[in-house]
């Protein structure tokens, strides 16, 4: 599947819109954010007062109404620069709407590539689920509205990077099922670098390294992540990791086999 030619306009990295495959920036801080606004939410009429808000972070200056319609004129150029129709961007009584089907936006596509990806990878089609994923996170160009500096967008930005970072975690899982233990190392390592206190990552990332026959490393992880936890929490590993220590220590691979329960 080509995913960069369904893609209209880019949330997922700098905002810009596309035009055969090259980005077209979006020019000006306010003009980019009235557009997240917007296309987090395509095909409905957004009020005057959300985009406001995002815009403004909560504190529209008294010349909103007319700082609005300049943007609305300056996204309507990009958008003819782009090569779509200047009423791409519709007005109404309470507030704009970008009317374009939700799939031309990459946040979007990506959403439904990872739920295919998702459907595959249930089915055990682990390696077309795969391909599926590595188009999904393709889309990513950098953090959500990564020239953006509402904070309140960036708040949304955050809980789209929860969405990336489970997608990374799925792709990390079918590496181990397809065997491809060094890839699943490398993928589980960075997730569990940016998120320290989950244990169910410690357990698949041991689970790799016991499976390319690292057991020292596998050993060490489960060390790390206890020092980690009693640091920062004041916990000792769950049951679940303990049993996997336990478990590659005496060496029991039908316990540690990938897939298997821990």
């Amino acid at each position: 599947m080509s995913t960069l030619n369904n893609v209209t306009i880019r949330l997922l990295g700098p905002v810009t819109f596309v035009k055969d495959g090259v980005p077209v920036p979006v020019p000006g801080q306010r003009q980019r954010r009235f557009l997240v606004s917007l296309a987090l939410r395509p095909g409905q009429v957004i009020s005057k007062e959300a985009i406001s808000e995002d815009s403004w972070d909560g504190e529209p200056p008294l010349t909103v109404s007319g700082q609005l319609q300049t943007s609305a004129w300056m996204i309507r150029t990009a958008l003819e620069e782009a090569g779509l129709p200047r009423d791409t961007l519709g007005s109404h009584d309470r507030g704009y709407e970008l009317c374009l089907p939700p799939r031309a936006v990459d946040l979007f596509l990506f959403r439904e590539t990872v739920r295919c990806a998702r459907d595959l990878h249930a089915c055990g089609e682990h390696r077309q689920a795969s391909d599926q994923l590595d188009a999904a996170l393709a889309l990513w160009k950098g953090p959500a509205f990564a020239d953006v500096t509402s904070s309140r967008l960036r708040l949304k930005a955050e809980t789209l990077e929860e969405e990336r970072t489970a997608a990374v975690e799925l792709r990390a899982r079918i590496d181990l099922g397809l065997g491809h233990y060094n890839e699943a190392i490398t993928r589980l390592s960075e997730l569990v670098d940016a998120g320290p206190f989950r244990e169910d990552l410690y357990v698949s990332l041991m689970k790799a390294y016991y499976a390319e026959g690292r057991q020292v490393d596998a050993i060490q992880v489960f060390h790390r992540a206890k020092r980690i936890l009693r640091e920062h929490i004041g916990i000792d590993p769950g049951a679940r990791m303990t049993r996997v220590m336990q478990a590659i220590l005496r060496q029991d691979e039908q316990f540690l086999r990938v897939g298997t329960p821990a």
